[in-house]
């Protein structure tokens, strides 16, 4: 285990180099678009090179946000899972039928605007089958990351793209602990929105062996690993039973 942890290590240190470009750079210099079955796909170099695991994302969208802006924000999502050798595939609702009951390597997105002025921080939340061991549902909350990108004068399209990166998390974890440093951690500061250091935003190397765990076992289907032991053995932080992850830890008088 521990051989396997450090080949990890050292492999995402060169992989993460590659994700902070691509985030940086115009869509068309890093992505393609393209149709695989029914699904409306986008890929980079990054999802094509080592993938170990591949997952079809259903993206149901009710905002107004353009149609460029959301593909800048799951392109930011899907380089962050890149690095970790997992190939997020884009199902873009809208522009294909959603009808059928989700796969066994699927899961789905929501990305919904809420009412503004209750006062509730959270950018998302990730909802799991406690039974079941499996995740079911991430929402995120586009007029919230958009606020909050604003507020702050950051990028939105990468702010919303980690927030996205950050609730499918959850469902590929198929847990609502937290970590305690890099993407799957709980509290986002202002100081870390402004930053953007690397390692902030990046998943932690426990979480990419975790993840592959469950998606690695005959045909890459969700697996039943105990990712939940492992994450009490590693002194994790925990949260509710639907997980709103990624929550804003307003500093005083924002």
């Amino acid at each position: 285990m521990r051989v396997r942890l450090w080949l990890v290590v050292v492999f995402l240190v060169s992989r993460h180099l590659g994700v902070a470009a691509a985030e940086g750079e115009p869509r068309d210099s890093i992505a393609g678009e393209g149709v695989t079955g029914n699904a409306a796909v986008a890929d980079t170099p990054l999802t094509r090179d080592a993938a170990k695991a591949r997952v079809t994302v259903r993206v149901y969208s009710s905002t107004r946000i353009a149609a460029g802006a959301q593909r800048a924000a799951l392109d930011v999502a899907q380089a962050t899972f890149a690095a970790a050798w997992v190939q997020i595939v884009w199902k873009i609702c809208t522009k294909v039928a959603c009808d059928a009951p989700l796969s066994a390597t699927e899961v789905a997105l929501r990305m919904v605007q809420l009412p503004e002025g209750d006062g509730d921080r959270h950018l998302g939340n990730a909802l799991i089958d406690p039974q079941n061991r499996t995740g079911v549902l991430a929402t995120v909350y586009v007029n919230r990351t958009l606020r909050l990108a604003r507020e702050l004068e950051i990028d939105h399209h990468k702010l919303l793209g980690r927030t996205v990166a950050h609730e499918i998390g959850h469902l590929l974890l198929a847990t609502n602990t937290h970590a305690a440093s890099g993407l799957m951690r709980e509290i986002w500061s202002r100081g870390e929105l402004l930053q953007t250091r690397r390692e902030d935003w990046i998943l932690h190397p426990l979480d990419v062996l975790a993840i592959l765990r469950r998606l690695e076992p005959e045909g890459h289907e969700f697996g039943s690993h105990d990712v939940d032991r492992d994450r009490e053995d590693l002194s994790r932080t925990t949260e509710p039973t639907v997980g709103e992850g990624g929550s804003f830890d307003p500093p005083s008088g924002l």
